[in-house]
């Protein structure tokens, strides 16, 4: 196995090392320090995986994955892992499959080594809850190449289903036997009151899509509906659902900041010189690293 790391420091091409010895994985490893090292490694080898900190001395992980996936070397299409313990916050996943590359943390590594995603593994996931099979059938077909599609007939099987995975968008009928459409979507909302939810019905009356919204829904389509209405519909919502999470996001990145000019200060007041440097250089870096994202928002 070929793998290339990609860390401003030896310690996380060390730390590997020790993790694929401890789990019994021979693997050759090469280490890049920048974006020209990096540039130039996938010009001359192919690579098993790549596995990155989140940010090198000039590219961080947003940029890398762009450059990575951009066609210009041996295997666009080379898996990208970030290393959870090198992020300064938590990365949303909506956000890392538009980039497709995967979090994960070392000690979980190597079991994603063996079993490696393709790129069909980044598109967005969608739970459709249809109880008429033709209509669902009719639904998948027409959103497959664009989602990992789940399906389920009842409302209780669909919201298991939806908790063992937290699809990035569902598509709820309301009339479905058992745990109805509405209620369903008062459960979910219940766990997680940002899920994307497109409710699809017969009754389309505008108090009912009214109520719907009021009550969380995402949007409201109304059956017979077009597959171009539908598709168009769900790239829609799955878009607004990816511009939450951005500002989220650069929301948790700005308490981060604010965390460390705290430090600072603290720092500063006890003549901490040492530590004072430490603080500012990782808030430059910081800085720089979201100066670098804000030009591709």
């Amino acid at each position: 196995m070929k793998l290339l790391v990609a860390s401003s420091f030896g310690d996380l091409t060390a730390q590997l090392e020790r993790q694929l010895r401890t789990d019994g994985i021979v693997a050759d490893l090469t280490s890049v320090q920048s974006a020209d090292e990096l540039v130039e490694a996938l010009l001359e080898q192919r690579f098993d995986g790549l596995i990155a900190d989140y940010t090198l001395h000039d590219i961080d992980i947003w940029k890398l994955s762009t450059l990575v996936r951009s066609g210009r070397f041996n295997d666009p299409a080379v898996p990208i892992y970030l290393i959870q313990e090198s992020c300064e916050t938590e990365i949303p996943r909506i956000l890392a499959n538009e980039y497709r590359f995967k979090v994960v943390a070392l000690d979980q590594l190597t079991r994603m080594l063996k079993t490696p995603p393709d790129l069909d593994a980044f598109k967005p996931t969608l739970l459709i809850i249809e109880d008429e099979p033709d209509a669902a059938t009719i639904a998948f077909h027409a959103l497959a190449d664009d989602y990992r599609i789940d399906m389920a007939k009842e409302g209780r099987q669909g919201f298991d289903l939806w908790l063992q995975q937290r699809h990035d968008l569902i598509l709820l009928d309301l009339m479905l036997p058992g745990l109805s459409g509405d209620r369903l979507l008062t459960e979910i909302l219940a766990v997680d009151g940002e899920q994307p939810v497109i409710i699809v019905t017969a009754f389309s009356g505008l108090e009912n899509h009214k109520n719907l919204l009021i009550n969380g829904a995402s949007e409201f389509l109304g059956k017979p509906y077009s597959l171009i209405e539908l598709r168009h519909m769900c790239r829609s919502v799955h878009h607004r659902a990816r511009l939450v999470s951005e500002i989220h996001y650069r929301e948790d990145k700005f308490k981060l900041i604010g965390h460390q000019l705290w430090l600072l200060d603290r720092c500063l007041a006890k003549n901490d010189h040492v530590n004072s440097h430490r603080v500012m250089q990782r808030t430059l870096k910081i800085l720089e690293t979201e100066r670098q994202r804000s030009k591709d928002f």
